[in-house]
């Protein structure tokens, strides 16, 4: 378990890295390629199910609902951490959800939920990507993004305007997009394979850090 939840701070951390621009060139060039967001972790304690409140409870099952994916998934940890937020501190739930197909590594996925009001902040899909040789444009990638967030938010999704387009080749040469948008106070990734299907969804509202050896 401890080497499948380092595995999976690896590679959220890693997708979410600046990619090649497709769309706002001049946009993405400022953008955080000057800052990155610093998430400090503390563990307060690791939780069951039926330990979480009735709004945290919902929304998972919210996810597992919505996100096909996930459906048939099982909770395999969950850890209740204080995070430092660019509002201040909380408590966040890390749930990671596994399923071990017969023959295959197992695949897994990392929900981060906020522990007292249930806000989802973070969803990551670990199941590999598609080799098919189809890829959305720009514009079907980002109305695709604004479906998954329109699935996932609800009405709360429509807050949310488009920002940048990126792409980035990883696995084997296979495609995998990131749609940004935008809201009144933080910025939401939507990452998807090249077939627009739902690979990670991210709130970013933690503080920046800013690089060194990047001009300001």
């Amino acid at each position: 378990m401890t080497k499948r939840k380092a595995l999976a701070f690896t590679l959220i951390a890693a997708l979410f890295l600046p990619n090649t621009p497709i769309l706002s060139n001049e946009a993405a060039a400022a953008s955080s390629y000057k800052a990155k967001a610093t998430v400090t972790a503390t563990k307060l304690e690791e939780l069951s199910i039926n330990d979480l409140n009735q709004k945290a409870k919902a929304t998972l099952n919210h996810v597992k609902e919505v996100i096909p994916d996930l459906k048939n998934y099982h909770i395999t940890s969950i850890v209740k951490e204080n995070v430092v937020t660019t509002s201040g501190p909380i408590e966040r739930l890390e749930v990671i959800l596994s399923s071990t197909p017969d023959g295959t590594t197992p695949d897994f996925g990392v929900v981060h939920v906020n522990a007292s009001t249930g806000e989802l902040i973070a969803v990551d899909i670990q199941n590999g990507l598609p080799s098919s040789k189809e890829v959305l444009g720009d514009e079907e990638a980002i109305k695709k993004g604004k479906e998954h967030l329109k699935l996932l938010f609800g009405k709360q999704a429509e807050k949310y305007k488009f920002s940048q387009i990126h792409s980035s080749t990883i696995q084997d040469n296979k495609t995998q997009i990131l749609v940004i948008y935008t809201s009144p106070d933080h910025y939401i990734n939507v990452s998807m394979d090249r077939v627009g299907k739902l690979k990670a969804i991210k709130k970013d509202i933690y503080p920046k850090a800013e690089l060194k050896g990047k001009n300001k």
